[in-house]
């Protein structure tokens, strides 16, 4: 895929934009990105973005206790002046990192049918063997070798 902006280098910066309900892609090479600003000096993409989303309350914040660092400051270099910044924009600094992530919810990599644990199948397999069910705990003795199977080995370090 070539650069929408000059189509003489490959497209590697990968751009989506919204908003309000206006979705906008841009696929640029890495100098046209770097010229449009979308990629900062330090080589981060659209760290900036990250920043301007801080939301100062209506009435201009105050600074830190300890060393006076504006809000606004934050907003414009993406820093913190002390330890304690952290504590006195808290709220701001909280707002912007839900505004980032795309859930609150870790759904894992698993689809949900192969979540249940060999150790739940090893449970249901005994219920079923106390209740005489043999060829219900054989199914399930065989989902939990075919589980072993399949599932990736982790390597022992030595």
């Amino acid at each position: 895929m070539d650069c929408q902006k000059c189509a003489s280098r490959p497209a590697t910066v990968f751009m989506t934009t919204v908003v309000e309900n206006d979705v906008k892609r841009m696929d640029l090479c890495e100098e046209c990105a770097r010229k449009a600003g979308a990629i900062h000096p330090s080589g981060f993409l659209a760290e900036e973005a990250f920043f301007q989303n801080l939301t100062p309350n209506t009435a201009p914040s105050l600074p830190c206790t300890e060393c006076g660092y504006p809000l606004e400051s934050l907003q414009k270099t993406g820093r913190l002046g002390c330890a304690s910044c952290y504590q006195r924009f808290a709220e701001s600094l909280q707002e912007a990192l839900v505004e980032s992530q795309k859930g609150l919810v870790h759904r894992g990599k698993r689809p949900a049918r192969n979540q249940a644990g060999e150790e739940e199948l090893a449970a249901e397999m005994k219920q079923l063997i106390a209740q005489e069910d043999f060829e219900g705990a054989a199914r399930l003795r065989d989902q939990i070798a075919a589980k072993k199977k399949s599932a990736p080995r982790r390597r022992r370090s030595s």
